[in-house]
């Protein structure tokens, strides 16, 4: 969804709300160790893509699961704690986001190590032939 300041600004609003929802309003879904990493909002308003993340992928998914199930009582709590013409419909997505970062820092830890080793065997044929 393309990102305006508008539609950001209403994105933070609707991800403070459902935080809100899902500590107070919601009581038959156990949103446990997840995180809402983020919130889309289209251009009209009318549709908001909610990126969710927590500490394990399975558990995650399974409350992801039972949030797309609610997602319509979801919305009447999100409808009375927001103050917009038109409350979005909500689609809640697993955030692969963090796993990737922290793959992606893995393997650039990876790169230096092996770069400092092979700079410090260089160092060492370099003392040898002096």
């Amino acid at each position: 969804m393309k990102k305006t300041r508008r539609t950001s600004r209403v994105g933070e609003n609707v991800r403070d709300a459902l935080v809100e929802v899902f500590r107070h309003d919601l009581k038959d879904v156990q949103v446990g160790m997840t995180s809402i990493t983020g919130v889309d909002v289209s251009p009209d308003l009318h549709y908001a893509r909610v990126f969710m993340s927590g500490f394990k992928e399975d558990e995650t998914k399974q409350v992801i699961d039972a949030l797309q199930n609610a997602r319509g009582k979801v919305r009447h709590f999100l409808g009375k704690r927001i103050r917009l013409r038109y409350t979005p419909e909500l689609d809640f997505k697993y955030d692969e986001a963090p796993e990737r970062g922290g793959r992606i820092e893995s393997l650039l830890a990876e790169i230096n190590r092996n770069k400092q080793e092979n700079d410090s065997d260089k160092d060492d044929d370099a003392n040898d032939e002096s």
